[in-house]
């Protein structure tokens, strides 16, 4: 019988399959940080309808985290600043403020991020957008923009 599959030579050397994915990835980057923050978003609103329905839908949770593991597995990784303090030095597109533009105040916090911020292999690839306000405001984080 013949064989339509042979196998290679016993110690024969595979290609490198790591510089073609590479390629790949270069190619595709902007694809892939869109796709990270769609994933984000759907991932957010995905918390929002569990906390008002008071439960976790167990599939969308797992696959949720399954597709982050994914992400981080190719290098790509996903930020969000929510509740975080906030200080001038950060890499951040802060797109408003939740107090008066006179008003300076010493303590500022991340209320909300409109778009998390995307890292490939821990270079910053796509800038966080996000609205601060004072740490301590009534409307911490629960700002609807």
């Amino acid at each position: 019988m013949k064989r339509f599959f042979r196998k290679p030579p016993h110690g024969a050397a595979t290609p490198d399959p790591r510089p073609q994915t590479r390629e790949i990835r270069r190619l595709d980057i902007a694809s892939m940080i869109d796709l990270a923050i769609e994933v984000w978003r759907l991932q957010e609103r995905l918390k929002k309808m569990s906390a008002s329905i008071g439960k976790d839908d167990p599939a969308s949770v797992f696959a949720a985290e399954k597709i982050r593991d994914i992400f981080s597995q190719i290098g790509i990784e996903i930020r969000d600043f929510t509740g975080q303090p906030y200080n001038e030095g950060m890499s951040l597109d802060v797109l408003t403020r939740d107090y008066p533009p006179d008003e300076h105040p010493p303590h500022r916090m991340i209320q909300e991020t409109i778009s998390p911020a995307v890292f490939l292999d821990g270079e910053l690839k796509k800038m966080a957008q996000v609205i601060i306000g004072k740490a301590g405001d009534p409307d911490h984080g629960k700002t609807d923009h």
